[in-house]
Parts: structure tokens; sequence; C-alpha cells
């Protein structure tokens, strides 16, 4: 009964959330900022992850700005362009960020472990300063303190850390053409590419950092090309003990624009160096392994005056398993969605199908390793409780949703859910099994029910709430699991 009307709470607020309908610009693209224009632009709009894209240079000249320039400009300009040379090129940018989210499960694991129920209210603090030096050298640094109180079963490994330096990194940018740059950076960093594909983990409280570099070729706000190789950061359980743990990724992407689909093509290679992953493959035993992706990504986004929108993947997978001996990984995975805008306008509503296949072993003992693996994958895709992940997995979700304007989203959506392979495990974590394949000769994992609403009043304040109903299928029965509810609200205030 609890969770129907926490159900119903979000209906009521997504209707009283409606009835304050604002029209203002969309928000500003993540991408770093390009070179300065002929003609002032507004000031940018913060972004939860991509803080150092924000370019607060046009407040060097206050006098383009409109008449009634926005809040931002208005009441954070002091700490926001801080110019420490007569040319202005040498400036000083503060800001910070401050998450609360509330998450409960009901029950968690969906009854398989004995956790029961479990809530967890989670904080976040960041602040960071950007030190432009000239126009194309600069200095970004950000802490942050992460805290979570009272989770059953434990806090997770990305629910706390003590003060830490989260990002440190020097970049330099060498303009190219018009509106190009090549960007070259080192230090520690959120690496984030290929859409939901390589997320720095936005939905868990502490958000996934490297040490390492980049290169990028930036057009705009395409990415022609982009390098990187960076180490993992372990969340230490002391103030500033931070460091890598051993565990490395890599990877290349190159793109292409077709004009005439207005897509974007790319394609990457991402390697993978990781200790203690978990398959049914090699007995479930925890072993290390090498693994290469090469991916085809075909994105269109949905935008105000674009009606329908793309968003799909082709990935491969190749490399080592070291279980007991030594197993080949040969992996396919083919995923995606459509969405389209019923009308031409910021106020509309939208249909949307999602289909996806994520390939599982046939046979554990056979030395082959045939479980698609992503552990940065952004598992928001099938369900905001992250417990449904990309392995050995087969999705369909048809959604409803409903932008009543650039500032407000509400949807709805159901998900059926299948493992690809009776042979293979459920897994329900980036790096556990839930239920062992020999649990359940079923391969239905059962089907899901979300509502979602996101605001933002305004550019420094996104308030969201989600709910989840998981319809337990077989596997779950089997393994003596039931039905699950999950309900979060969250909001991020942005200095």
């Amino acid at each position: 009964m609890r969770t129907w009307i926490l159900a119903a709470a979000i209906l009521w607020c997504a209707g009283s959330i409606a009835a304050a309908d604002e029209r203002s610009r969309p928000e500003e693209s993540a991408s770093d900022p390009p070179p300065a224009e002929t003609s002032a632009p507004d000031p940018p709009t913060p972004t939860p992850r991509a803080r150092w894209s924000e370019d607060w240079s046009v407040l060097r000249d206050p006098a383009p700005l409109t008449e009634d320039p926005p809040a931002a400009a208005r009441l954070l300009g002091p700490l926001k362009y801080i110019p420490l040379s007569s040319s202005g090129d040498f400036y000083l940018s503060l800001g910070g960020e401050y998450r609360f989210a509330y998450e409960l499960y009901e029950e968690a694991d969906a009854g398989v472990s004995d956790i029961g129920f479990q809530d967890a209210p989670q904080h976040r603090v960041a602040l960071h300063t950007d030190l432009h030096l000239t126009s194309r050298w600069r200095v970004f640094a950000e802490l942050g303190y992460a805290a979570v109180h009272g989770r059953e079963g434990g806090a997770k490994a990305v629910d706390e850390a003590d003060m830490n330096v989260w990002q440190l990194f020097g970049d330099f940018r060498q303009p190219v053409g018009d509106h190009g740059r090549i960007v070259l950076r080192a230090g520690r960093q959120l690496i984030e590419t290929a859409n939901v594909f390589i997320t720095a983990g936005e939905a868990h409280n502490i958000r996934l950092v490297y040490n390492g570099g980049r290169v990028a070729w930036i057009k705009g706000d395409f990415v022609p090309f982009e390098a990187f190789a960076a180490e993992y950061v372990d969340y230490a359980d002391g103030a500033f003990d931070m460091s890598g743990n051993g565990e490395h990724f890599w990877g290349l992407r190159a793109g292409v624009q077709v004009e005439r689909l207005e897509s974007d093509l790319h394609f990457l290679y991402l390697g993978w160096e990781l200790k203690d992953r978990q398959f049914e493959q090699g007995g479930a035993e925890r072993h290390d392994e090498t693994r290469h992706t090469l991916l085809l990504w075909l994105n269109r986004p949905l935008t105000g005056d674009r009606q329908w929108g793309l968003d799909y993947y082709l990935a491969y997978q190749l490399g080592e398993y070291d279980d007991p001996g030594t197993s080949d990984i040969r992996v396919f995975a083919a995923f995606g969605g459509v969405r389209y805008a019923i009308l031409p306008r910021s106020s509309t509503p939208i249909v949307g199908l999602k289909i996806g296949y994520f390939s599982g072993d046939r046979d554990p003992d056979d030395g082959e390793l045939n479980t698609f693996y992503d552990h940065v994958f952004g598992t928001p895709y099938f369900g905001y409780a992250r417990d449904i992940m990309p392995f050995n997995l087969i999705h369909l979700q048809p959604s409803l949703g409903y932008r009543f304007s650039d500032r407000l989203l509400v949807g709805a959506s159901h998900d059926l859910l299948w493992r690809a392979q009776e042979g293979d495990a459920y897994y329900n974590s980036a790096n556990g099994i839930l239920v062992r394949a020999d649990v359940s000769r079923s391969r239905w994992l059962g089907q899901q029910t979300q509502l979602m609403a996101r605001y933002r009043p305004i550019d420094q304040i996104i308030i969201s709430t989600y709910w989840s109903h998981l319809f337990a299928g077989g596997v779950i029965e089997d393994a003596r699991g039931g039905d699950r509810d999950y309900f979060h609200i969250g909001i991020n205030l942005f200095l």
C-alpha cells in the first residue's frame, strides 16, 4: 500500500509542477566551450557533471548582456568571473554543488537476499575552482565529500567518501578553423563518451573518476576524434587518500556527421583491464580479465525543432578471462531506441521504444566467456533502481512522456525482461550475480513499470523523482524472490 501512495504522490507532484510551466532556453551542451563568438552568448547553464564546460568569460564585458540578465549573471557573477589581469584572459571561476537524494527499495534485491526493506538518505558536496591562465591554458580542481545514512546491508562502494580531490587536471586548447579546437587534458578527471555506453555514474552518490590523459578534436558540439588512456581511482576511507587501483581503461572515437539523416555516426574502440570480475563462467568465482570493445554508434538527438530521435549501438567484445584456465571472450550486443515528438514544439507528447539484446553464456564450462559486460553503462537506461544490468539480457521498453517545456518532463515506461541465455546467471550489479544459472530453467525475469518527473525551475536547481515496480518473473521466483518497489527523490543545487 505504501508504494502505491508514493506513486500517487509522484503523479500529484508532476501535475502541480506542470502548472508552473516556464519557457526558457534549452540546457547548454556538456562539451568543452567553443572559442568566443563575435556576439556575446548568454551565461552558461550549470550541468551536473561537466562543470568544466561552463564558459563564464562572457561576464568579462557585461554590456552585451540583455537588460534583464539571468540570475546566474546577476547574483553569481562576482564568483563566476574574477579577473586576475587587465586583459581579462587570466581569471578565476568558483562553483559548487550540493546533491540530496533519498531512495528506498522494498524489497532490496527483489527479496532474493535477506536485506529486505532498504532506504538511504544521501548527501554529496563538491566545490571547484576553474583557473584560466590564458585563453588556451587552464587548471580545473574539484574537492568532494559524500555520505549515506542507514543503508541496510551496508553502504555501497559508490555511497561514501571522505573529503578528497575528485578532479584535478590541466588542459590546453588550440583553436582550429572557425568553430573548432583541439583539447589536450591530463590529470584526474571524468571520462564519458557514447552517451549511455561510458558514463560517470551520475545516478550514484559518487561519480567515477580516472587518472589519465585525453586528446579531442571538437567542432562546435560535435567530436570528430577523441582518444584517452587512464587508470581507475578508488575512493579510499581516509581523507585525501584516493589513488589509482591498478585497473586501466583506454579508447578512441572517430565520428562523421551524416547530413541527410541529421545524425552522427561514431566508431569506438574501448579497452579494459579489470580485476576480480564475476561471471557464471569459471564457477562464479572472481577472476581478472582484459576486454576489448568495438562499437558502432548512431545518434540523432531529439531537439525542439526535430520530431524524431534515434540512439542505436552495435557492439562486439573480445579478450581473455583468467578463470581456472584462460577463457576467450566472444560477445555481442545490439540495443537502442527511437523517440517521436507528436508536435514540433517545446510542449509535446513524446513516445519511445527501446529494444536490446546483450549476449549471455550458453555453456559456463566451455572455455569461452559470452557474457556482455560494461560496468560503466548508464543503467537508468533500463530502470531507475539500477538493478537491471546489460549482461545476459533481452529487453523491450515502450514509453510515453510529456515535455511541458524545456524545464519540465514527465514520463512512464514499461519494460519486459528476459535472460538472453538460460545457461547464464541473472546479474543485478556491475560486479555481482544475484541468481545463479542452475537455480531456474526459466529465462523470464519479469516486467517493470516506471514513472518519472524532472523539473528545472531555474538553471541552478534540478528536481527529480522516480518510482518503479518490478513484477518478478520465473527466474526471481525460483530464487525465492518476489516483486520489488523503488522510489527516489533528489535535488541538485548548483553554485
